[in-house]
This record gives C-alpha cells, structure tokens and sequence, in this order.
C-alpha cells in the first residue's frame, strides 16, 4: 500500500486496526487457523481443496461443476422492515457477495452485464473480491472496474472486507467506485428520508469487527443496513437495532447434494443463517449463496446468485 494511502485508512480506522489487521495478513498465507469466530478455515488447507478437485475430475464432473459458475440466478428477496417510512418503501438494494473475480478473465464484465438493467437504489458488496486466501490480487481490480460501471444504483456502491481480502484493497477499490466501509456508517438521503448503511470487518477469520464504532455516528430510531461478512454476529447486530442484515461467505455450500443439501458451511453459527433469508428474534436478514466460487472454480446443486432485495414497510 502507497504510504499516503496507508496514512488514509489509519486516519479513518486508527494505527491500532490498522496495524492488528496488517500482522494477522502477514501470518495469513501460513496458517489455516484465525484469531475470528471460526476455528477451522478449510480454504486455506490447498491439499484438500487439489485433492477434491482431482476427485471431480476423476468422474469427469469438471466441465459441468465450471460452467456452472458462470450460471448466476436474479433473486428478488421481499424484506418486511417494522417501521419503515413511507418514503422509503420499495427502497432496493443490489447485492452482491463473494465475488472471487479472477477465477477466469472476464468474470467482471459477465457479472456487470446481469447487474446493468436491474436499477436500484444502492449496491452493497459483502466482501471476498479474489478468489485465493493470498499471492496476486492485481488482476482483481481491472476485473471490478469492468463489473462496477455498469451498475446502475443512485446512491452509488458500497463494500466490505471479508476473509480473501487485504487492507491494500481499500483505495483501489474505491478508486473503482466501491466506498469501503471499515467498522464504519455512511448516511444515504431518499425523498427526504435517512438510511444509514454500517459496514463492518471480517469476523470469521481477522476478528476484527467493531460494533460500536461502527454505530457510533448512527442515531437511535434510525433506519439501519449492516453489511457483514459472515452471519456470526447475529446477537450484537440485533442488540444494535439493525433493520435489514445482508451478509455472504458461506456460498451456500457451493458444492452440494442434490437437492442443495450443503456439505459444508464453513461459518460458526445455526445453519438456519447459512443461506438465503432468515429472521433473527424478528430481525430480517439475507446470506447470500455467493455471487462467484472459491476454493475450486465448481458449483454443484448450488448456483450462484445477484440478489435484489427490496423493502416494505412491516406496516
């Protein structure tokens, strides 16, 4: 990271963040355990993942399982928010999650053609922009300015860090359009009506979320989006009065059962937050199936999605 950079994100997030979220980098590559909520991290053990992928190959499921993840399914998700104000009902969000876009070259033009004609009012990316846990992540950055101009959302574009990424992602992200949000809130104004978004760090693997300072400028009664990762956090979210969560990582299982039954899930929470929608103690959220693949570039009884979710009042 460029040094006036680094300076950047340690004004915004702090020296201590900053220098916890660099060290635990650093080890990253060589070890498969975390100091985060998950204990075991399966993709970062490469000889199992070779050893599956040989497998598939074997019984001549390759083709299959890779053209599968170029499938991507348009999800339309009802979220009933309690409370909502008038003018925001119908308010849609575009999202997308575990991108992994330099599994092949193109990957982000393809999925910014799908995005081009859904028209919503923001974008909220829930992190994990490469494919691999560590080494070169430059191709990732042509790939997301090919996907993020041709998005079509008002109040622009915003992301999150999940287990795959590195703090150097930041400016160039943004460079690219994606407002990165680092244990922070960013406030969005429709037809006079407030939405605070709140994006938080990594939880499963860096550890590094932070409610409270990622609350700290959204006011009481306020309308409020958390991003996050990984759906590990449920209780500190709800305890934040957080309206609608939106969240990823688990891909759904990515190569399930037929049926979508998931072998793993990778995430240290009830299966029931793993995929698709939930409720939390009433709170509603979505964990996305993921909008690319890692670990191998398969999907099987899985596919992957771009999920609209638009609002209504739970009036």
């Amino acid at each position: 990271m460029e040094k006036h950079d680094l300076q950047q994100v340690i004004d915004r997030c702090g020296k201590d963040y900053v220098s916890k979220r660099l060290q635990i980098q650093v080890e990253h590559s060589a070890r498969a355990l975390g100091p985060g909520l998950g204990r075991f991290h399966f993709e970062n053990l490469e000889w199992a993942l070779d050893a599956f992928g040989w497998f598939v190959k074997l019984f001549r499921g390759w083709d299959k399982g890779f053209s599968n993840i170029k499938d991507q399914k348009i999800v339309f998700n009802r979220v009933v928010a309690k409370d909502l104000p008038e003018a925001l009902n119908g308010f849609k969000i575009l999202h997308l999650s575990d991108l992994h876009l330099d599994v092949f070259e193109g990957m982000g033009a393809h999925i910014g053609r799908l995005c081009s004609t859904l028209n919503c009012d923001v974008a909220l990316i829930t992190g994990d922009y490469r494919f691999h846990t560590h080494g070169n992540y430059y191709p990732v950055f042509r790939e997301i300015e090919t996907l993020t101009k041709n998005l079509n959302c008002e109040h622009g574009c915003y992301g999150i860090l999940g287990n795959h990424d590195f703090l150097e992602f930041v400016p160039k992200l943004e460079a690219h359009g994606v407002r990165m949000l680092l244990n922070e809130s960013s406030c969005i104004e429709k037809d006079g009506e407030k939405v605070f978004i709140v994006g938080l760090d990594d939880a499963h693997f860096y550890g590094l979320h932070d409610y409270e300072k990622g609350f700290a400028e959204v006011p009481d009664g306020a309308v409020k989006i958390l991003m996050i990762h990984s759906p590990e956090t449920l209780e500190q979210a709800y305890s934040h009065g957080v309206d609608f969560v939106v969240t990823g990582h688990t891909h759904g299982g990515q190569m399930c059962l037929p049926g979508g039954k998931a072998l793993w899930l990778n995430a240290s929470c009830k299966k029931k937050y793993c995929r698709g929608p939930w409720e939390y103690k009433g709170m509603p959220g979505y964990t996305s199936l993921g909008t690319g693949s890692s670990g191998l570039p398969l999907r099987f009884n899985c596919p992957p999605e771009i999920v609209v979710h638009y609002m209504v009042s739970g009036d």
